[in-house]
């Protein structure tokens, strides 16, 4: 699979939850003028900010709760 096929399948699968997720006002207006402008590096800074803070927000919703503590009886 190539990485614009992923991406699509990503898009497509996650379609409804990246209509009902708000922006920063002006993301859209920034990331067309770096388009514009050709700036593929940046773009490419924002796709993996994006993957990191995502595996992160996963990780996290996985994490084990901690377990209590032994207890010692008498």
């Amino acid at each position: 699979m190539t990485p614009l096929e992923w991406i699509q399948q990503m898009v497509e699968a996650n379609r409804e939850a990246l209509q009902q997720m708000p922006f920063p006002p002006g993301l859209a207006e920034y990331v067309d003028e770096l388009v514009k402008s050709g700036q593929t590096e940046q773009i490419i800074a924002l796709m993996k900010m994006g993957f990191l803070i995502g595996i992160q927000q996963g990780t996290r919703s996985e994490e084990s709760p901690i377990p209590p503590p032994n207890r010692i009886q008498a």
